[in-house]
């Protein structure tokens, strides 16, 4: 199974990793996405998201959004710290969603054999990176 991750300046500089939604009990158990017409990556639409595979940063903590389920995050100790980007969980399905990237974007650095994995599971097989910093990508085999 693979899995394609998106993250960088770009949210959290706009505060999108903090908008009320991302813990809305129906997106953590995956029966609704995350829709909001600023998160994207693309000038032609919306990222979709796995609500339940993204992870959250909660008291220094990386946890995956199925695992909020029942908690109290009303004290607003959280952030979005990596967005699992909706796919099927194929090699090409995430490849056909990086792909569209490439095609919009000059500037994405490819790593086809990192050294770090900027998740804490599973393997990074590929990682991009855009020059301005804005967002970082990760495909994972998990």
């Amino acid at each position: 199974m693979y899995a394609l991750y998106a993250w960088g300046n770009f949210i959290h500089e706009t505060e999108l990793d903090r908008l009320p939604v991302w813990i809305d009990p129906a997106v953590l158990g995956g029966e609704r996405n995350v829709i909001d017409e600023n998160l994207t990556i693309l000038d032609t639409g919306t990222l979709l998201v796995d609500g339940p595979g993204t992870l959250f940063e909660i008291d220094g903590e990386l946890v995956e959004g199925r695992d909020l389920a029942g908690r109290d995050l009303s004290e607003g100790k959280w952030r979005v710290a990596r967005i699992r980007v909706a796919t099927d969980g194929t090699r090409e399905d995430a490849l056909r969603v990086i792909g569209e990237i490439e095609e919009e974007y000059d500037d994405l650095v490819v790593d086809e054999d990192p050294a770090d994995n900027p998740l804490p599971a599973g393997e990074a097989v590929t990682v991009w990176e855009d020059d301005n910093g804005q967002w970082d990508l990760a495909l994972v085999r998990r």
